[in-house]
């Protein structure tokens, strides 16, 4: 009885290789198609889970990543922000799945904004943590061009515990980049006082010293065209518009060095130049 028990097990199996052999030579298993996906929600899911919803978001997780290694999936895509949404609500402290999924988001699916909103929701239920607003602010500067989200988030993420200075120098790089250069000079001129080493002196000092002149840039531009409506001319140095009451002193750069007028343009030259926004 024992050995037609064993000889039926055996045959079944054989049985079951040959069907999944032939299946197998006649399925493209990973030829271009679209996927169906229905998952519940997270505050479901905690209930179907009966207290293990870390280990469910574990499992998820790990079959997320499966999942979005499935290249010739078409539309996988069109899942990644509820796949995401439902891990980290029922591990709202699991920090991997927003980190991992705003990659997938971003730099595999292009959905930069998603993947934003998905670290502003790591950083909601992280609040010690500086990585979720800094990554965020990294994708609204390089890849969508939002220079004011990128300010907000890069501003965001280093008034968080233990944020490394570097991420208050991107902040006011922002502030920098939109013209507001006042305020851009007073907080350079505030790493400048307080920079521990010489990477963060330099970075300040360069700063300080494109912000100055694109500030006298503008004071001496707006100063050649009121010379210009008065007289029909440019002036011929900038001693003249002093003369003329349209500067109350000749500008120097931030190191004290007179600058390079340019008479046919009308314009200032100074000796650095820091094509930052040229080159945004």
């Amino acid at each position: 009885m024992q050995a037609k028990g064993l000889a039926l097990f055996v045959a079944l199996t054989l049985t079951a290789g040959a069907l999944q052999f032939h299946y197998d030579t006649r399925v493209e298993y990973f030829a271009d198609r679209e996927a169906f996906l229905a998952l519940p929600d997270g505050n479901t899911l905690k209930v179907l889970s009966f207290g293990y919803r870390n280990l469910v978001a574990d499992v998820l997780f790990i079959w997320a990543i499966q999942f979005y290694s499935a290249t010739h999936l078409t539309n996988r895509f069109d899942y990644v922000e509820n796949i995401f949404n439902v891990i980290t609500d029922l591990n709202p402290r699991f920090k991997a799945p927003y980190l991992v999924g705003s990659w997938i988001m971003g730099l595999e699916g292009g959905r930069y904004r998603m993947a934003i909103r998905l670290l502003e929701k790591g950083a909601r239920n992280n609040p010690e943590e500086w990585i979720f607003e800094y990554d965020a602010g990294f994708y609204a500067y390089r890849d969508l061009k939002d220079l004011e989200l990128a300010e907000k988030l890069f501003r965001q993420a280093s008034e968080r515990p233990n944020a490394p200075p570097l991420i208050r120098r991107k902040w006011a790089h922002m502030v920098y980049m939109q013209d507001n250069l006042d305020y851009a000079f007073q907080l350079w001129k505030e790493f400048e006082r307080t920079a521990k080493d010489q990477l963060a002196r330099d970075s300040a000092f360069h700063h300080l010293y494109q912000i100055d002149f694109e500030r006298d840039r503008q004071q001496v531009e707006k100063a050649v065209r009121e010379y210009r409506r008065r007289f029909g001319r440019t002036p011929a140095d900038l001693e003249e518009l002093r003369l003329r009451g349209l500067l109350r002193e000749i500008p120097r750069d931030y190191q004290g060095r007179e600058y390079r007028y340019q008479r046919e343009s009308g314009t200032i030259r100074a000796r650095r130049n820091y094509k930052w926004k040229s080159s945004y």
